[in-house]
């Protein structure tokens, strides 16, 4: 059987540069090389067929008797040059897909080593009180699978669905890497009197009828004890007062929240004989 042209195999031309053969026949020895094309005789007769192209049109010597003489140039021994045919160009063969393939073909026969992995994260949620939220507080709390329990520092002024980090308190990681972090979430139980919204607290003021109307005091109630608020004459239900720097630290800051009061007058429900009359009296005075 006659040999292709060794230009034609690459599809190339007589013209073209050595750089460009080169970069023709890596192209087609990693689409027909053995490894990519196990079960393929055809594939690996074309990766032989562009090997022995690339091999003659590579050695510059090789590649002028073969312009002058054709495959001819070849045979019967001759002009074997650097180490006859089918010996050179090899290393630059290993050179290119050598290294490549080579470590295709241990990855398949060596299995993979697991790899150390540091421990992944556990979140654990907590209740607290308002006062331990506002105040700060050491809170015990067990993880999973344990039974001695971890102290954890809360700090002052931490809000509804913040987290406190503990590092390596998570689980524990394989082959000795690090364990992960414990994040306590914090949840805010309900207060008797107060409403904790940012770092303004809210809080209902009571009052009777007779002092929103012509004015007086109140006893209004804040996170440390109580307060004597001066009720203006006319007073409306709902409306609110602000005493500034009596909320909440917030966490890590020197921001002080309020203290909103909203004016609740209660209607009364048990009257004595005497509160009865004079209420009675007002109302037809008022009518």
């Amino acid at each position: 059987m006659s040999k292709r042209d060794c230009y034609e195999v690459l599809g190339v031309t007589k013209t073209t540069s050595e750089k460009e053969i080169k970069k023709a026949y890596k192209k087609l020895a990693m689409k027909y090389h053995p490894d990519r094309n196990p079960d393929n005789p055809v594939a690996q007769e074309k990766f032989r067929e562009v090997k022995a192209a690339y091999e003659i049109l590579n050695d510059p010597e090789k590649r002028e008797q073969y312009d002058d003489f054709g495959h001819s140039a070849f045979e019967n021994g001759q002009a074997r040059g650097r180490g006859g045919f089918g010996q050179s160009g090899g290393g630059d063969f290993n050179d290119m897909f050598g290294d490549m393939f080579g470590q295709r073909q241990q990855q398949r026969q060596e299995p993979r080593r697991p790899q150390p992995q540091n421990g992944s994260d556990i979140i654990l949620k907590i209740e607290l009180t308002l006062e331990e939220c506002v105040d700060g507080c050491n809170k015990e709390v067990r993880l999973p699978n344990t039974t001695n329990p971890l102290v954890v520092v809360i700090p002052a002024g931490i809000n509804q669905g913040q987290r406190v980090r503990v590092p390596g308190q998570g689980n524990p990681g394989t082959l000795g890497a690090a364990r992960g972090d414990l994040f306590v979430e914090i949840d805010i139980l309900e207060h008797e009197f107060f409403t904790r919204k940012g770092n303004d607290l809210y809080c209902d003021l009571v009052t009777s009828f007779p002092v929103a109307s012509v004015g007086g005091t109140a006893k209004a109630s804040t996170f440390t004890g109580h307060i004597n608020l001066k009720i203006p004459a006319g007073t409306q239900v709902g409306r609110k007062f602000r005493i500034k720097g009596r909320g909440v630290k917030a966490m890590n800051s020197d921001q002080v929240g309020d203290l909103i009061y909203t004016v609740v007058i209660p209607t009364p429900t048990e009257l004595t004989e005497r509160q009865h009359q004079l209420l009675s009296e007002l109302a037809d005075i008022m009518n």
